[in-house]
């Protein structure tokens, strides 16, 4: 089976559809793997082949990005989103539709617009996969994962799709049309997912399956790109092998002042009593000097890292939020856009930590009641061991090949 692997996005958009392709390829499969070109090394690093495209320059990216933090409207940061994604898409669709006409099966985000539609006009049967949180009405809640109740939840969802659909349609039918397609009626809650397959590449431990996501869509585990080969620095592997640390670091968030959230996260830690290691992220935390309790460092494979960890307060994206359940330790989330609050409000909910807070509403008062709560709550920490183990124990990626193999068969 040759099958062409598109996604959209940054590094957590990416990390699983590697791990995918790369397991693709050690059951016997051919792989070509589409995205920014951005990420050719990293691809290159893992052995998945790629084919990168052309994508924004860092000045575009970062104008954008602070477009899109700057909305505190929920619809139109979406729109923002929406319309630097078109733009990308668009310029992507010729090469998604040459790599298309090569394969035998397309699998892709629902947000990589270009692929669904050139898979389309070509005729190649498609997966979808939802690896952040199901664009899918859902029943058992709404839209910001807070359950209703029943007629709560239709209504909300009812709402919100037709925001949505307005919002989103109209731009993303660009991409199709680029594509020789007729215009397509609620892009993202349906007409991009697959009619063949959509792989949830979600834990049912963290997210159980909704009776109204149907027999189309799978969970099948978590797909975690390993770093077997990863090598740490010697004073980075000394600090963390003295305690198990407090880990706090917000990824990809940026657009606030980051100076002043260290200073948060500097007073939330005095007098705690445990190492912390403070991760920079793209905001650049840690521009300052540092206690000696405190380590900064810049990219840590999450996966070495939280094996290695006490706890940790993070921005809750879902690749994040993955490995911290893994990992099996208590964690809070820091939030700012985004599928964030959602598995905020999840781990919550799992007890494996506390409420999440807003990047907004960020004060080193929350963040210490957040810790003392995260290094002393017994049953939190058991509960979150308990997770770890059982997600360890699962096979992301090996459930999603089979499901691949056996759909592609079944046409």
């Amino acid at each position: 089976m040759r099958a062409l692997i598109a996604t959209v996005g940054s590094e957590g958009d990416v990390q699983p559809f590697l791990a995918l392709g790369k397991r693709l390829i050690a059951e016997g499969h051919d792989v070509v793997f589409s995205a920014s070109d951005s990420y050719t090394a990293r691809a290159e690093a893992v052995g998945v082949p790629f084919v990168g495209r052309p994508t924004w320059n860092e000045t575009e990216f970062q104008a954008n990005y602070l477009r899109i933090i700057s909305e505190r409207n929920k619809l139109r940061q979406l729109t923002v989103v929406i319309e630097f994604l078109a733009q990308e898409q668009r310029a992507a669709l010729p090469q998604l539709m040459a790599l298309a006409g090569e394969a035998d099966v397309v699998i892709h985000s629902p947000l990589a617009i270009g692929a669904v539609a050139a898979a389309r006009a070509v005729g190649t049967p498609h997966v979808s996969v939802h690896h952040t949180w199901p664009l899918r009405r859902a029943r058992g809640h709404g839209p910001t994962n807070v359950d209703l109740g029943p007629v709560g939840n239709a209504f909300a969802w009812a709402v919100t799709g037709a925001g949505v659909r307005l919002a989103t349609d109209k731009l993303l039918n660009q991409v199709v049309a680029a594509a020789g397609l007729p215009p397509w009626r609620d892009i993202l809650f349906d007409a991009s997912h697959s009619r063949l397959l959509n792989l949830i590449a979600i834990s049912s431990h963290t997210l159980e399956h909704d009776p109204l996501f149907g027999p189309a869509y799978l969970n099948t585990g978590y797909w975690f790109l390993d770093e077997p080969d990863y090598v740490p620095p010697d004073d980075l592997a000394a600090f963390v092998a003295a305690e198990p640390p407090v880990v706090i670091g917000f990824g990809s968030n940026n657009g606030f002042d980051a100076n002043a959230v260290t200073e948060q996260l500097l007073d939330a830690v005095s007098g705690l009593g445990r190492r912390v290691v403070l991760l920079s992220g793209w905001a650049g935390l840690g521009d300052q000097e540092l206690p000696p309790h405190v380590f900064l460092a810049g990219f840590v494979p999450h996966g070495w890292l939280y094996a290695r960890a006490a706890c940790v307060i993070h921005h809750g994206g879902a690749g994040t939020t993955a490995a911290a359940f893994r990992a099996g330790i208590p964690q809070a989330v820091v939030w700012l856009q985004g599928d964030q609050l959602h598995w905020g409000r999840r781990i919550a909910q799992l007890g494996v930590g506390p409420s999440p807070r807003s990047q907004h509403a960020l004060k080193a008062g929350w963040l210490r009641g957040a810790l003392d709560s995260l290094l002393d709550n017994g049953d939190m920490a058991a509960r979150a061991r308990m997770l770890g183990t059982a997600i360890r124990a699962e096979d992301g990626t090996g459930m999603a090949v089979r499901a691949i193999e056996k759909a592609f068969a079944a046409r």
